[in-house]
Parts: structure tokens; sequence; C-alpha cells
């Protein structure tokens, strides 16, 4: 068996001899004779060393010496960053959630009786209340030998299961805050892909190809959350939110809404139909030939342009296939949240040992504070109570709307606020730059074709 010290220098050597082999084949690199295959580099006079001789790999080599030449650039004159400050953008800056803030107790302290949580463990804690007022009655006026045996109780016992009582209602609410904060990654990384294969459709589709994958796109954040939510009365008594409705309107034809009410499974139809549109357009050789500027069938291209198209288009597949995967994933996270909740026998146990706590309580506090025992113990059990209703309420992020209807605070993920944004985010056609494009914010269908990338051609027309 080899020490670990010829090990070592075993590795060492190794390593020496990779990088010899680097540097040799980098400088064969600069010196190498012969045309470079993307031309001269034209960079600004004021580069660094390091990235000067980076650049130069990209350069043309001298004949004379190898040495390669740098051609400075003047680039477009800069723009008036402090005049366009004075102009009203589309926006200022991004939305953000509302927050807490300390001088807000005293309004939250006032609302504590119209708080939705409140009543939902009212029935619990009246029940408490008034079980304390049974033992406070019996103490005082009807049961004598009631007033000995709680004379001779001691607070001990709840002092020792406080402990083991409070790590329950932590965990619970725990659990819960962890399904709640996974929902907002889950959807916060939905966002992401949404953004991410809009950018890919706008630069590599083109016409009814692009609206329609865009139209898919851009319903399916609401058509995810209707799948996952539940009708309520309040909230939700119908379907489609009006929130939803406002964000899908305009988007699909009766025959794709046919399709998607037929459907076993709504978004992950909208997925299939995205992948068939995408594969539409891999197979139209005319359409992809045309767009690199050749003629039907690939005429007028060359043999080593067609294999560039060619990676091209393998490239944009896969990466449009791997993001619609993640919408898979991103969705079966979603359902694993709806359809899972906290084992059953935790939440029973946590609600038994909280009810005989608290019931158990007026016995030993009524002999020292006597009437004052009954604020006592309502108090008491709200403080308990409302933390394990907590966790209830956020169990279910998706529905936290079944749990406080009509509180304002439905929304609690802040999902539905963003179904507006994301299909503004979707449709827009920046960077491409024709001025009937930004029109409503380029929210509307259109099969007008656009270039993308006229936006670079103006700038290097600039930099010169």
């Amino acid at each position: 068996t080899l020490s670990v010290e010829v090990r070592m220098a075993r590795v060492m050597r190794v390593l020496a001899v990779a990088s010899a082999s680097m540097a040799v084949a980098s400088g064969f690199m600069i010196n190498a004779p012969g045309p470079a295959l993307l031309g001269a580099r034209r960079i600004s006079g004021g580069m660094s060393a390091g990235v000067r001789k980076s650049t130069m790999l990209l350069g043309s080599p001298n004949k004379k010496g190898g040495a390669l030449t740098v051609v400075k650039s003047s680039g477009p004159a800069p723009a008036n960053w402090e005049a366009w400050a004075e102009k009203a953008p589309f926006y200022e800056t991004t939305t953000t959630a509302p927050r807490y803030q300390s001088q807000d107790w005293l309004l939250y302290f006032s609302t504590l009786f119209t708080s939705p949580v409140f009543w939902r463990i009212f029935s619990h804690l009246l029940a408490n209340t008034l079980f304390a007022v049974l033992v406070w009655s019996a103490y005082t006026f009807w049961w004598p030998a009631l007033n000995t045996f709680c004379a001779g109780l001691t607070t001990v016992p709840h002092s020792l299961t406080a402990g083991a009582l409070g790590l329950l209602l932590v965990f619970r609410t725990n659990t819960a805050y962890d399904r709640f904060w996974e929902a907002r990654k889950l959807w916060g990384a939905l966002v992401n892909y949404t953004r991410d294969i809009a950018r890919i459709a706008h630069v590599h589709l083109t016409g009814y190809e692009r609206e329609h994958f865009l139209s898919c796109l851009a319903i399916f954040p609401s058509i995810l959350l209707q799948h996952l939510q539940r009708l309520e009365p309040i909230y939700r008594p119908t379907l489609l939110s009006k929130t939803q409705l406002a964000a899908i309107s305009g988007c699909l034809g009766d025959s794709d809404v046919n399709l998607l009410w037929k459907s076993r499974n709504r978004p992950f139809t909208l997925i299939k139909m995205m992948t068939a549109i995408l594969r539409t357009n891999a197979i139209n050789v005319d359409a992809i030939s045309k767009r690199y500027g050749g003629g039907p069938k690939g005429e007028g291209l060359s043999s080593y342009q067609a294999h560039v198209i060619q990676a091209a288009q393998i490239n944009e597949r896969q990466v449009a296939d791997q993001t619609l995967t993640e919408f898979c994933n991103q969705m079966g996270a979603m359902e694993r949240i709806v359809k899972s909740i906290v084992p059953t026998s935790y939440s029973r146990h946590t609600s038994r040992m909280l009810s005989i706590w608290t019931l158990t309580l007026p016995f030993v506090l009524v002999h020292t504070l006597q009437g004052f025992m009954i604020p006592v113990v309502t108090i008491i059990c709200w403080m308990l109570t409302v933390i394990e209703e907590v966790g209830h309420v956020i169990e279910d992020p998706f529905n936290i709307h079944m749990m406080i209807a009509g509180s304002g605070q439905e929304d609690e993920l802040r999902i539905e606020a963003s179904l507006g944004v994301l299909r503004g985010d979707v449709f827009e056609r920046i960077p491409a730059n024709d001025e009937s494009l930004f029109e409503n914010g380029g929210n509307f269908l259109t099969d007008k074709e656009y270039d993308t990338y006229k936006f670079h051609d103006d700038w290097v027309k600039t930099a010169t």
C-alpha cells in the first residue's frame, strides 16, 4: 500500500505535466501561422494587458513575427443617463410585497377581534373560557370540596409539560411554514422558467408558431393555479377568479379551450401543446431556411452553413425541451404540496395535548388568582391556540383562501398578483425595436415578422 506522501507526490507530478502541456498549447495557439476564423478583433485602447492577451487569440496573426494586430474602435456615443433619468420609464421599480412594520402594532392590536384566525379558534377559545367560569363558580359558590381540592394543587405539572407542548406547537408550525416557503420557491422557479422560455420563443420562433406558443405560455400560470386551488363561496366562487380571467383573456380560441376542458390535467395539456408547437417549428424546413437567409428547402446555403444551422436548431430544441421538462417538475412538486398533509396523528396529538393542558389550567390557578383566573386562562388559551391555527392556515399555501376568506390576505404568496405581470413579460416584443410593437406593451397577437437582432445592428452602425 502506498503512503499518503507518495500518492500526493504522484498527483503533483501529473498536475505539473498537465500545466506544462497547457502552456505549450497556449503558446502554439498564439504564434500559430495561418488566418484566424473570426478575423481581427477590435478592442479599446484602455483594455488591460491580461484581457488584451486573451482577445489576441481571435485576431489575425502578423505575417512577419506572429504578433497579433489590435485595432481600436470608437464605439457608439455614450447615452446621457442624467437626461434619461428625468424621463418617466415604463415602470420605476419592481413591485414589493407589503411588509409588517413596528409602527403598525397598534393597528394590528386594534383589529384583534376582526382577525380571521381569531374567529377560526373562537369556538375553542369560548369553550375554554366557559369552562374556566364553571370552575370558578363551583370553587366560589356551590362546591366547597373543590375549594379544598384546588388549594392542594400546584403548577408544577403544567410547568413540566409546557416545554413539550411548546415543542409540539413549534414543530407543527415549522412544518407548515416549510410547505409555505417551498410553495413560494416553486412558484418563483416557475416565473423564471416562464421568462426563460419566452425569450427563446421570441428569438427562435416566427409567425403563427410564435404567437400560438406565446399564447399557451401566457395562460399556463393561471391554468396551473386554477388546477391547484379549490372553490370557496367568498373568494373563489367560480372556476376562474377575476384575476385569472384577466390574465388569460384573448389568448386562445375555442378549439384550444375545448381541448383543455376535455383533458384530465389542464396545465399538463398545455405543456404538451407547447411541445407540439416546438416540434412543428423544428421540422418546418422552409421557415428555418428563410430565417437564416436561405431559400426554400435550404437553397442557397452552403454545406458549412447547413451544419451550423443544424447545430443551432438542436441546441434551441434541447434548451426549450429542458425548460418544459422543468414545467412538469414544478407542477408535480406543487401538486405534492396540495395533495399531501402533515401527518394526521401529529396534528391530533398536538390538539389533544393542548386541550387537556388548557382545560386543567383553571384548577391550578383558581385558588391563587380567584376571579382573575378567568381572563388569564382566556389569554393563555388564545396565545397557544393561535400558534396551532397558524400552522393549519399556511399548511396548504395554494388554498389559504379556504382558511381566511374575506380577509383580504387570501393571496398571501402574491401568486395571483404575478399572473398579469407574467403575461406582460411573455408578450413584450422588446428588444425588437419596431414602434408598432410597443403598443400596449406588446400585449397582443400578431403574425408580423420582426427582427429581434436589429437593435444590435443599429449599435454596430454607430460603433464606427
